[in-house]
């Protein structure tokens, strides 16, 4: 039998290259910075958990391949990977560690799918002014989510052609994807998942700004 393990994620602000600081300032402007130092600390405790769940696996890492989402199929795929653990990426150190045991690295995504995903973030980001960003995004809402299901088909077709009997997988992909949908019925999944209170930093932002706003006006 075939073995995935599948483990949601968010991913951090090393993961996210050049549309890291765009992100980090809605979300800043929408909640405040001490919420997103909140939002980074929980996102650093879920890593965390992640790297001591996956030490603890009684598995052969030379059975074992690793797929990540963002991760073209390239043939520099153990270049890219270093260069973004090198950049501070928890999730690529863990790959990193991973690999280092004896485990297999797979390009995962379809550098067309990424690029065209990429461009989308970026005729977002481009938009200033607060009413035009929000139209782009509702714009291109539809071709978004078409993009990310064409990614997730190729990601579960990769995987079904490189897993081999007998072996495991590890699956890191952000929560948005639902890549196990596409899977063939003879991998057997299985979800790695570390909860984390990302509702009540929310939550607590919403308190905040409500708690500056004068009885009188609310």
């Amino acid at each position: 039998m075939r073995q995935l393990i599948y483990v949601p994620v968010i991913h951090s602000e090393a993961d996210m290259g050049t549309v890291a600081e765009p992100h980090k300032k809605e979300f800043t402007d929408q909640f405040g910075v001490c919420v997103w130092n909140e939002h980074i600390k929980a996102v650093d405790e879920m890593w965390e958990g992640i790297r001591g769940r996956l030490c603890k696996l009684d598995v052969d890492h030379s059975r074992m391949r690793i797929y990540q989402d963002g991760l073209p199929l390239c043939g520099r795929e153990m270049d890219i990977v270093r260069d973004v653990a090198a950049q501070g990426s928890q999730n690529h150190r863990i790959v990193l560690s991973l690999v280092k045991r004896g485990a297999s690295l797979e390009g995962t995504e379809d550098v067309q799918l990424l690029l065209k995903e990429y461009h989308c973030i970026q005729a977002i980001n481009n938009e200033l002014e607060p009413t035009e960003k929000q139209k782009k995004v509702q714009s291109l809402t539809a071709k978004r989510k078409l993009l990310l299901r064409q990614r997730d088909r190729f990601i579960a077709q990769r995987i079904d052609e490189t897993l081999k009997e007998g072996e495991t997988g590890v699956l890191f992909a952000g929560m948005a994807h639902q890549i196990d949908k596409y899977l063939p019925k003879d991998i057997n999944v299985s979800y790695l998942i570390f909860r984390l209170p990302f509702r009540k930093l929310r939550q607590k932002a919403r308190l905040q700004a409500r708690s500056l706003i004068p009885k009188s006006w609310r």
